[in-house]
């Protein structure tokens, strides 16, 4: 659990098979997703999708910061 902005959030990092690549997805404390960044292993970019209106920055920007550090692999070669 994460206390963002007043709110608390889950994180959940995992693997998506069919996209080829890993994702950070955040639900608020209602378990309805927030927004989700996914690394594609196919190009190295990361995209950001946000699924909820309004997001607060604060949490936007510790999704990115999150997902810079825990979704590429450690080994750039590696990807």
């Amino acid at each position: 659990m994460i206390e963002l902005a007043g709110r608390t959030y889950e994180a959940t990092i995992g693997s998506d098979v069919q996209r080829d690549g890993m994702y950070l997805e955040l639900a608020d404390q209602h378990q309805r997703i927030v927004g989700e960044i996914f690394f594609s292993d196919v190009d190295g970019k990361m995209t950001v999708t946000l699924a909820q209106p309004e997001v607060p920055l604060e949490v936007v920007e510790w999704m990115i910061a999150t997902a810079k550090i825990r979704l590429p692999p450690a080994d750039p070669a590696a990807g």
